[in-house]
């Protein structure tokens, strides 16, 4: 090449870069697109126009919002000239956060190269999501990973034995709230503002630079580990969590009854894919599908995300209508709801009749029916409420009769005075004379909301996920062989062999050598991780408080005692359960359910008077009527009172409360 082709090529050389430079130059600069606050809600928008150039490389926006509540199904999509650049995720506050700041958090898109054109741009953000307010939009000319000094965090989740564990992984900033994680690189996770469920084996993000406190839980049964960090630019950081088992369930399962999917409801934020994430993350062993009339199936993104050994899941439908709503479970995915029809469904289904959709139920496969948070909307607008719900006798005034297998005792959607108002109604309908398990379930939505803070722990004969009997699991809910937990692990038993839904049979409760006994010896099992403490149990025998032990746990560690009691021997049939207090969960990433944690177990039944079976106080009311009535003949109000009055029925308060609500509908009855 000779000398003049040569200083040909460096002069396009130059001015090929000089071209280049120009608008390189003229973007240097930041543009401000608008300070303001603007506060989007409802139909209400926003819009702004601004002038700008062609940017060649990407740019990034930024600006600052307080959006402190979850979207459920709408969201708040951010466009720059029709080009979608992600859409606003709530950073939703945190118990103990400091209060002071005023909520805005400031947060970056990325602007693909070529998004801005020459003069007029347009910003826009559309949608229907919950109230925000924007302030201090900014376009910076650079990259976003410069613009907020970007680094790469990898975090990893392990076992004190060394393999990878699933886990949620929480991030809060020095003012305790949760922060977004940008770019997470790792397919099989779950990520929203402050939270990654990760299967533990590695997963990256990018943080800007401060000061950060990582937690990894895995829900009630493990331990939490805490790590405070920087990140400061240009300084990646990697590192592992371990924690730790350190409540013992074995014999039961773990299993939440009450789980929906964005896909599958038309409502929340949560993918298949990101569900069986969750789910795996926050150690459910049972996961039962329950979108709201419609049939999901777990099982094929189990296989993709590599969750089968997690846990098994079951395809169920909350049955949904304006009357209440119901968990119903097995069905097929393939068939047609009940009450409904195959494939897709409305939000609510038009028949409301109970009698007729539990049949439907019924006669599609289902052997496990819950009434869900039988308290939502509210008290008086719930199930419980429209059906006018007597809560000392236990009757409905109107509806249909309550033949499902049990209800949702411990739910976060219950709205209720405090805590012992749901368990309270519980033992109201068994002293009725109903035969109900007491459920807990999360009825989670969204990633935030984590699956199976309260949950129901199932007996089972075995604790491996592959060899889990679904009849076993069905039987135990029918049955009663489960209990209640909401960061709590309770098992209570009698005389050292009966447990949880066992009748126990007269000969057992009575002392060989003397044939009689006023006495007898239930034990319970109180279990929570070190970063729960149970304070209080108490003992119920047909609904009253007979027994309360003060639990010393201790801060920071785990719990795990067992409490014995010596009670008398009731003088009628009953049932016996237990009712666990403890303080209220303030851990980041479980800090949404309530303001304490608790544990109930189901009851175990005593056959007093030895005819084999079991009789509710109210059963046990009309025999001593009937009796009465037997020596006495019509029972005028002289003896209605000598009969409210006696040692048979005085001796139990929930038969005599029965006595005298029957003999006050025998007195209404007559002409």
């Amino acid at each position: 090449m000779d000398l003049c082709h040569i200083r040909t090529l460096i002069l396009l050389a130059a001015s090929g870069t000089s071209i280049l430079a120009g608008p390189l130059k003229a973007a240097e600069k930041s543009i401000v697109i608008d300070r303001a606050p603007h506060k989007i809600q409802g139909k209400n928008t926003f819009q702004k126009t601004f002038s700008a150039q062609i940017n060649p490389t990407e740019f990034a926006l930024l600006f600052e919002q307080d959006l402190k509540k979850q979207s459920s199904g709408g969201y708040w999509n951010v466009h720059i000239n029709d080009k979608q650049l992600g859409r606003l995720e709530a950073h939703i506050p945190q118990i103990g956060t400091d209060d002071k700041p005023d909520g805005f958090h400031r947060i970056g898109f990325a602007v693909p190269a070529n998004a801005l054109k020459e003069g007029e741009n347009s910003l826009t953000i559309t949608g229907r999501g919950q109230p925000a307010v924007l302030r201090n939009f900014v376009l910076d000319p650079r990259p976003l990973k410069q613009a907020l000094q970007l680094e790469t965090v990898t975090v990893r989740v392990k076992t004190p034995a060394g393999p990878p564990v699933p886990a949620r992984i929480t991030v809060v900033n020095d003012r305790g709230q949760l922060v977004k994680l940008y770019n997470a690189r790792q397919p099989k996770n779950a990520v929203r503002p402050g939270i990654l469920y990760t299967l533990g084996t590695g997963d990256s993000f990018e943080l800007p630079p401060g000061k950060y406190t990582f937690y990894a839980t895995r829900g009630m049964e493990w331990g939490v580990a805490r790590l405070s960090v920087e990140v400061d630019k240009m300084q990646p950081l990697d590192f592992t969590l371990v924690i730790s088992r350190e409540v013992d369930t074995t014999g039961f399962l773990a299993c939440d009854s009450h789980i929906h999917t964005l896909p599958g409801s038309g409502h929340g934020n949560a993918t298949f894919e990101e569900r069986v994430i969750t789910i795996a993350g926050e150690g459910i062993e049972v996961a039962i599908a329950t979108d709201h009339n419609h049939i999901s199936d777990y099982t094929k993104y189990q296989k993709t995300a590599g969750t089968q050994s997690h846990f098994h899941s079951i395809s169920g439908d909350e049955v949904t209508t304006h009357n209440g709503h119901f968990t119903a479970f097995p069905f097929d995915p393939a068939q047609a709801v009940p009450g409904g029809v195959q494939g897709r469904n409305p939000l609510f289904l038009k028949n409301d009749n109970w009698g007729e959709l539990i049949a439907d139920m019924r006669k599609k496969g289902a052997e496990v029916i819950i009434l869900n948070h039988p308290y939502w909307p509210s008290i008086p607008n719930g199930p419980f409420g429209r059906f006018r719900f007597n809560r000392s006798t236990g009757k409905r005034s109107d509806g249909t009769a309550f033949n499902f297998n049990g209800f949702e005792v411990a739910q976060p959607a219950n709205e209720t005075p405090d805590f012992f108002y749901a368990l309270e109604d519980w033992m109201s309908l068994l002293n009725r004379g109903l035969k109900l398990t007491a459920v807990g379930a999360t009825d989670s939505h969204t990633i935030h909301s984590p699956v199976g803070q309260a949950r129901t722990y199932l007996r089972s004969h075995t604790d491996e996920v592959s060899q889990i009997d679904r009849k076993e699991v069905y039987r135990a809910f029918t049955e009663g062989r489960a209990a209640v937990a909401a960061g709590i692990f309770a098992n209570l038993k009698l005389n050292g062999q009966f447990e949880m839904g066992d009748l126990v049979p007269a000969e057992s409760l009575l002392d060989n050598s003397q044939k009689h006994t006023s006495k007898m010896t239930a034990t319970l099992r109180v279990a929570a991780p070190s970063w729960v403490r149970p304070r209080e149990a108490m003992l119920y025998v047909n609904g009253k408080q007979v027994a309360q032990k003060t639990i010393h746990s201790v801060s920071n560690q785990p719990t795990d005692q067992t409490l014995e009691f010596s009670l008398e021997l009731p003088p009628h049939d009953a049932y016996l359960v237990a009712f666990v207090l403890g303080d209220g969960i303030t851990l980041p990433g479980w800090t949404t359910y309530g303001k304490a944690s608790q544990a109930i177990t189901n009851p175990i039944f005593l056959d007093i008077d030895g005819d084999a079976k079991y009789s509710a106080p109210r059963a046990t009311a009309k025999t001593l009527i009937s009796n009465y009535q037997k020596q006495h003949g019509k029972l005028i109000p002289a003896l209605q009172e000598k009969l409210l009055n006696s040692t048979a029925v005085k001796a139990d308060s929930a038969i005599h409360l029965h006595v005298e609500d029957l003999l006050k509908q025998s007195t209404d009855q007559q002409p």
